[in-house]
C-alpha cells in the first residue's frame, strides 16, 4: 500500500511571535496512534498559529559551526522584528553547505520544519531545520515582510473577535466553525487561549510589531531626494562601529552618544530600525546593538 503523505503548509510568521511560542502539539496529544508516524507535530504560537514548517526570508548576520563528532551549522536570520535561530547538519546537507559558504550578511529565503528543544532546566528554544534555502534580493524580502504583516493582522482580527465573543477556550472551535472560519485557525486560537491566556492586550502587542516591521521598510527605502535621513542612519551605524568593543553596544549609551552629536532619540530610533531591516547590525540581546562588520 502506497501512503500519500500531504505536505504540511509553509507559514509566514515574524520572529518575534515565533520565539514566544513554547508550546508543542505533539502527534499523541491529537489522540494519533503510535503507528501513524506521518501525523505532523505543531508549535502552536500565542497568537494561535499552528506551525509545522515556515517559509522566512531576512538577513542571515551570524553563522557557526557548532558541532562536535560532525558538522552542524549554526545561522542567525533576522527579519524587522527579531532573529529566528536555524541548524542545518548531516541531515541537510545541502543547507548547511549553502550555510557554511554563505557571503555575510546576505539576504537568504528558507523553507522549513520547526523544531522545538526543551532542555532539562525547564526553558524552551525553537528554531528552524531547513529543506530550501536560497540567496535572494532585498525585494523579495520586503514582499515578504508586507505579506506576512497582512496574514498576520488577518489572525489577530479573527483572534480579537474569538476574544469579544466566546468567554473559555472550549466554546472557540464551535463558534468559528459556525462562522466558516478554518478548522486549523479555530484548533490554534482555542490552544492559545488555554495554553497561553491571550487577550486583547497581547494582541494588541502584535498589532505594534507588525506596524513597526512595516515602518521599518518605509525607513529603509528613502529615494536619493531625502538625504538627511540617510546620513544620520550612516552616522549611526559609524557611531555602533566606534562603540563597539566586540560585546555590542547599549541602546542607552546610543542615545547618550548620538545626542552628544545632536541626534535626538526620535531619529536614532528610526535610524536604528533601519540598520535593523537592512541587516548592517542585530540584537544579541534586548536592549544590546551590534554592528554585522
Amino acid at each position: 500500500m502506497i501512503i500519500v503523505v500531504e505536505r504540511e503548509v509553509a507559514y509566514r510568521i515574524f520572529a518575534k511571535e515565533f520565539n514566544a511560542s513554547k508550546f508543542n502539539m505533539r502527534s499523541d496529544e491529537e489522540g494519533s496512534s503510535k503507528q501513524d508516524v506521518h501525523t505532523p507535530n505543531y508549535l502552536v504560537t500565542p497568537a494561535g498559529a499552528k506551525l509545522n514548517r515556515l517559509f522566512v526570508v531576512g538577513v542571515v548576520t551570524e553563522v557557526d559551526n557548532v558541532g562536535t563528532d560532525k558538522d552542524m551549522w549554526k545561522a542567525r536570520v533576522v527579519d524587522p522584528s527579531g532573529a529566528f535561530t536555524v541548524y542545518a547538519g548531516q541531515y541537510q546537507p545541502e543547507a548547511a553547505i549553502f550555510l557554511s559558504t554563505v557571503e555575510l550578511p546576505s539576504y537568504i529565503a528558507i523553507v522549513g520544519k520547526v523544531r522545538m528543544y526543551e532542555p532539562d532546566d525547564g526553558s524552551v528554544f525553537v528554531s528552524i531545520r531547513p529543506e530550501e534555502i536560497n540567496t535572494v534580493d532585498a525585494l523579495v524580502r520586503n514582499r515578504w515582510v508586507v505579506d506576512t504583516a497582512e496574514m498576520t493582522l488577518d489572525r489577530v482580527e479573527v483572534f480579537s473577535k474569538v476574544v469579544a465573543e466566546c468567554e473559555s477556550s472550549s466554546e472557540v472551535t464551535d463558534h468559528m466553525r459556525s462562522h466558516g472560519m478554518s478548522v486549523s485557525l479555530a484548533e490554534g486560537i482555542s490552544l492559545a487561549m488555554e495554553y497561553y491566556h491571550t487577550d486583547e492586550a497581547y494582541l494588541g502587542n502584535i498589532r505594534k510589531v507588525v506596524k513597526d516591521c512595516l515602518q521599518s521598510l518605509e525607513n529603509s527605502q528613502y529615494d536619493d531626494g531625502v538625504g538627511a535621513e540617510e546620513d544620520i542612519e550612516d552616522r549611526i551605524l559609524g557611531l555602533l562601529v566606534d562603540m563597539n568593543s566586540g560585546k555590542g553596544v547599549d541602546y542607552a549609551e546610543l542615545i547618550k552618544a548620538a545626542s552628544a552629536r545632536e541626534i535626538y532619540e526620535d531619529a536614532v530610533d528610526v535610524a536604528v530600525r533601519s540598520l535593523l531591516a537592512k541587516g548592517h547590525c542585530y540584537e544579541p540581546k534586548i536592549g544590546i546593538l551590534k554592528p554585522v562588520q
